[in-house]
């Protein structure tokens, strides 16, 4: 059939019918077969639910009918009709695509839902990965051509998403076969079985085994017994000459022992009298602690005491204030029943005046009555003498007319008096049931007063408690920092007592670290004393050596008071050391310079400067040398050092205090 289109977006059924729906089924402004159709009592048409709301929602005229137009438009929901469209049979809506199902409109949408339904019905990926396609057809894709199904990796057997497997998880799978570096005859190897395998690659470059001693070539693993064969002279010279340094070392380091335990003595010396200077401070801080507990539990009473007197003088205020509503709320009640009795009075002189109107009414309806009577009497007489009568009637009737005139008259002013008593009858209800509201709010707002008066109180005590709880918890929180402050220091002087090495300087407390590996960033603090003489001279200034780490690489700073452009210039210098035999070279590595705020852990000035990679060999002339592993031209203006704030203080007592973090192992 064919199919019409309206302004109003219809909503009856679209579905292709198997028969011809009849007539009266159909919306007559959709003109598709009616979805919860109401029938009209005017003009008998069949409308859907949702056309006829959006008809009235655009026409101007709300309440007339769509069709005919009647303005008494009524209309009621037509269940039978409903049942029936339900029950006609339609073709399924991808009959083109070629779904040969037929069945009731009240089975369609189960038909086209369901996933054991059409077959032919477009419907979307259920991974989510946006393809739309036939039912039909959705299992194949999904389990064989979805790019997000999942699937396990076949070398790791990780289970993912198709495009993630085959795409971003192969460049990471730990088992994925990667060719070996060095095309050795393995082939390939697992990703995570690579560093294993060139730890014993045939064809990986290694060193001599001899390189502890001096020689430096390189040969493949697979050629070092052939290499030891052809070299095994060369290596026993250098073994030779290995060991005569060795010895020659080994004096010189117990000439340095001697030298160490005579300071290390001197050193232990000078802690015991500052872990006695220490005592008597801790003595003074907990004199301290105990002077602040007082203080604490002095201001917790006079906190209380404060509190109390807050509390009576606020009681006799609610009390006061209390009072004070009862009386007004007394005097309130007095006037308000003071107008109610008058109220009362003024509606009795009004029912006493309706009365009086009553009996008037009924005066001047007796009164018509007997003008009635002289009526039928005239007419009478008129019978009797009917020239008299015919002169006399137009008399009569114009004195009817004025006669009922004024009836008419008297009635209206009676109406509207009557009226008039009416509304001053209800304007005094009125009044009355105002009075009453007022005298009920009256008491609501007395009762509110009470409550919130309370409430006040208990927001005063809850504020005053909160204040009591937060200086108390303060209190503790100090007491517990203090605790805490005394403990660790505490385990500092324990510490210097069991370990000399740990060295502290005027009052900044930095630990010089120790390293056990070769790969660990290791602080050192350096303190450079006779800034201003250093300055004057413009000599080179160098400060104490000292090593990365135990047994580890020995340095020094260099450093031009004088420096360059207004700055001072430091320079990290490498050292000839008692233990250049067993470290690794070349040297590699980074550094940081910061110099130390002396009056606070905060504010510390730090430098990266620059890296001198000159491949860093062993150095085998001289104490110091020109090596320089770190330097900064401009590393702090001298305007900069000397300026002293409340917060930062870098010379003080003509000294400064440096402090070199250096990584070892990388560039």
């Amino acid at each position: 059939m064919a199919l019409a289109t309206t302004p109003y977006g219809g909503g009856g059924y679209e579905y292709q019918f198997v028969d011809t729906p009849l007539d009266m089924f159909v919306c007559k402004i959709c003109q598709y077969p009616s979805r919860e159709p109401y029938l009209s009592e005017c003009c008998g048409h069949t409308f859907c639910k949702s056309c006829l709301e959006a008809a009235r929602r655009v026409t101007t005229v709300t309440k007339a009918c769509p069709i005919c137009r009647d303005e008494e438009f009524v209309t009621i929901r037509n269940r039978q009709a409903d049942r029936a469209i339900r029950s006609l049979h339609v073709f399924c809506t991808n009959k083109e695509k070629g779904c040969e199902w037929q069945g009731e409109v009240n089975n369609i949408i189960n038909h086209l839902g369901n996933s054991d339904g059409c077959q032919f019905e477009d419907v979307t990926c259920s991974n989510d990965c946006g393809k739309c396609l036939q039912r039909q057809y959705l299992t194949g894709h999904v389990e064989d051509e979805c790019v997000r199904r999942k699937v396990d990796c076949q070398y790791c057997h990780i289970t993912g998403e198709h495009q993630f497997i085959e795409s971003e998880h192969k460049e990471q799978c730990p088992k994925f076969p990667i060719a070996c570096p060095n095309k050795c005859e393995v082939g390939s190897v697992p990703r995570d079985d690579v560093e294993e395998h060139m730890k014993m690659c045939p064809l990986e470059l290694v060193q001599c085994e001899y390189h502890v001693v001096g020689c430096e070539e390189r040969m493949a693993r697979k050629d070092q017994k052939k290499h030891n064969k052809e070299k095994m002279e060369e290596h026993l010279s250098f073994t030779t000459h290995q060991l005569t340094n060795i010895q020659h070392n080994l004096a010189n380091s117990q000439v340095e022992a001697v030298d160490s335990k005579d300071k290390l003595t001197t050193k232990i010396t000078q802690t015991g009298k500052d872990l006695a200077t220490t005592k008597q401070h801790l003595s003074s801080a907990v004199k301290t602690i105990d002077q602040l507990i007082q203080r604490l539990q002095q201001t917790e009473r006079d906190t209380v005491s404060q509190l109390e007197k807050y509390k009576d003088e606020f009681s006799m205020r609610i009390e006061q204030e209390r009072n004070e509503s009862k009386e007004q709320l007394a005097v309130t009640k007095d006037d308000l029943t003071l107008k109610l009795q008058r109220t009362e009075n003024e509606l009795t002189i009004t029912k006493q005046e309706l009365t009086v109107t009553k009996i008037e009414v009924r005066s001047t309806k007796v009164s018509f009555a007997d003008a009635l009577k002289e009526l039928a009497d005239t007419k009478a007489d008129l019978k009797s003498t009917q020239e008299e009568a015919r002169k006399t009637k137009d008399d009569l009737t114009q004195q009817l007319a004025v006669t009922k005139q004024e009836a008419k008259k008297t009635k209206d002013e009676l109406t509207q008096k009557l009226t008039n008593t009416q509304r001053d009858l209800n304007t005094t209800k009125q009044q009355v049931a105002t009075t009453c509201q007022n005298l009920t709010k009256a008491e609501k707002e007395h009762i509110t007063l009470a409550a919130n008066t309370d409430e006040v109180l208990a927001k005063l005590e809850t504020k005053f408690q909160t204040k009591i709880t937060e200086i108390e918890t303060a209190a503790q929180k100090r007491i517990t920092e203090l605790e805490t402050k005394l403990e660790q220091k505490t385990q500092q002087i324990e510490l210097i007592i069991s370990d000399p090495r740990i060295f502290w300087y005027n009052t900044v407390n930095y630990q010089a670290s120790k390293l056990s590996s070769g790969d660990q960033v290791v602080p050192v603090i350096v303190k450079m004393s006779e800034y201003t003489t250093k300055k004057s001279d413009g000599v080179r200034w160098y400060s104490d050596s000292f090593y990365t780490h135990h047994k580890g690489y020995k340095m020094c700073l260099l450093v031009y008071a004088t420096g360059y452009d207004g700055y001072m210039t430091i320079f990290l210098i490498l050292m000839e050391g008692p233990y250049d035999d067993q470290l690794r070279w070349p040297l590699k590595g980074h550094c940081e310079m910061k110099l130390l705020n002396q009056i606070s852990n905060s504010e510390h000035h730090l430098e990266n400067g620059r890296y001198q990679d000159n491949g860093h060999k062993r150095v085998t002339s001289g104490e110091r040398c020109s090596y320089a592993m770190w330097f900064s031209i401009k590393f702090i203006s001298h305007e900069h050092l000397q300026k002293i704030t409340p917060t930062c203080q870098y010379l003080k007592d003509d000294s400064i205090f440096l402090q070199v973090d250096y990584k070892l192992g990388t560039v």
